[in-house]
C-alpha cells in the first residue's frame, strides 16, 4: 500500500483528535451555583500510532483478500469464457463439416443431372442425324 506521509501525518492527527477521552464533572456550589469540571485525557503518539498500524494492517490484509477474489472472480470468468468459445467453435467447425458434406452433395446431384441432360442431348442429336439420313435417302430415292 502506498501512502504518502501527508496522509500519514493528517491520519495521525485526526485520529488523534477522535481517539481523545473526556470526564466532565459537575459541582454545586454551596452558593447554587454549577461549576463543571472538564477533563480531556489524549492517548501518546506511541498508542497512536500503533492504532494506526493495526488499522493498516487490517486494511491491508481486507485489501488483499479482496484482490485475491476479484482475481478468482476474473479467473472464473475467463475459464468460462474460455469454455463458451470452445464450444462456439466446435459448433462452427460442425457446422463447415455440414456444409462441405451438402457442397458435395450437391455437386454430384448436378453432375448426375448434368451427364443425363447430355446424354439426353447425344440422344437427341443422334435422332436428328438419323432422321437427317433417313430424309436425305428418301429424297434420292424418290427422285430415282
Amino acid at each position: 500500500m502506498n501512502t504518502s506521509l501527508k496522509t500519514l501525518f493528517t491520519a495521525a492527527i485526526a485520529l488523534s483528535f477522535t481517539a481523545c477521552s473526556s470526564e466532565t464533572a459537575k459541582k454545586e456550589n454551596a452558593d447554587g451555583t454549577t461549576t463543571t469540571t472538564t477533563e480531556v485525557t489524549t492517548p501518546s503518539t506511541d498508542s497512536v500510532g500503533t492504532k494506526m498500524d493495526a488499522a493498516g494492517d487490517k486494511m491491508d490484509a481486507k485489501m488483499n483478500a479482496a484482490g485475491d477474489k476479484m482475481n478468482a472472480n476474473m479467473d472464473a470468468a475467463g475459464d468460462k469464457m474460455d469454455a463458451k468459445m470452445n464450444e462456439a467453435g466446435a459448433k462452427m467447425d460442425a457446422a463447415g463439416d455440414k456444409m462441405q458434406a451438402n457442397a458435395a452433395e450437391t455437386k454430384a446431384k448436378m453432375d448426375a443431372k448434368m451427364d443425363a441432360a447430355g446424354h439426353k442431348m447425344n440422344a437427341m442429336g443422334d435422332a436428328a442425324a438419323k432422321s437427317a439420313r433417313e430424309t436425305k435417302e428418301n429424297m434420292q430415292n424418290s427422285v430415282k
